[in-house]
């Protein structure tokens, strides 16, 4: 197993699409803090009495940003294996395809991970740099940033489960950038339409935007705790059918 993750590691490291998808959050990340950090004082809608809320925030932004990367990320490493035809090779020299699967998925959990680390560095820092005393770094903010990371790496396999799904990166990452800004506002009305509002709170964009809003969560979605398992739910589902679906396909 140790073979096939660092295998699973170069392949990703010889390749440019890690860096340039974490490019954006980065950028994200550097202009929320720098706001967030500068104006946090005297923004209306923010008491500015409660930095913490600024704080909050602009990490929520920097971190659905990130999740939507790692994603993507997730699409792309898995999905590559099918376009270059590197998977025939590779399970044809392993005893099983399980163990293959399993390095990639827990490398791109990493990198997920990763990218969430990084970003969070760097709001953290741009929000003290520019913020000074209006900026508060308490204990709520350190208590969000493990749990915005677990968040990255599940949307990091949620994107690698739909391209095992279907053995494409490209549908995959269509598919992951149509999601979050309109495919579940289009789910969420249908839902509402059809009288089962109370299971929009439990798609995975709502899902991600309550436990990125830890610890105070919002009204109307589920408690962060709740959204976070289920998040994990929405994950063990995409990697489980595109884990199914390729132990059973043909690989040519």
């Amino acid at each position: 197993m140790s073979t096939l993750v660092t295998s699973e590691l170069r392949k990703v490291l010889t390749l440019r699409f890690w860096w340039a998808l974490a490019l954006p959050p980065l950028f994200i990340a550097l202009f929320t803090g720098a706001i967030y950090g500068t104006v946090a004082e005297g923004l209306d809608s923010l008491d500015s009495s409660d930095p913490v809320a600024a704080a909050t925030i602009a990490l929520m932004i920097a971190m659905m940003a990130t999740s939507l990367a790692a994603a993507v990320f997730g699409a792309v490493n898995a999905g590559t294996e099918f376009r270059h035809h590197t998977f025939t090779p590779t399970f044809l020299t392993t005893r099983g395809r399980d163990s293959v699967l399993a390095a990639k998925l827990g490398v791109t959990a990493l990198f997920g991970f990763g990218y969430a680390v990084a970003v969070e560095i760097v709001t953290v820092a741009c929000m003290l740099v520019f913020g000074g005393d209006n900026v508060s770094i308490g204990s709520e903010i350190l208590a969000l940033l493990p749990v915005a990371a677990v968040v990255t790496a599940l949307w990091a396999l949620i994107g690698a489960g739909l391209s095992l799904l279907f053995a494409s990166s490209t549908a995959a990452s269509v598919t992951l950038l149509a999601w979050f800004p309109v495919g579940e506002l289009i789910a969420g009305a249908i839902l509402r339409n059809v009288g089962a509002e109370d299971t929009v709170g439990w798609l995975p964009g709502a899902l991600t935007l309550s436990t990125l809003t830890f610890p105070a969560g919002i009204e109307w979605l589920p408690p962060w705790q709740a959204s976070l398992v289920g998040l994990a739910v929405w994950t063990a589902a995409a990697v489980g059918l595109g884990w199914w679906t390729t132990r059973r396909r043909d690989i040519t």
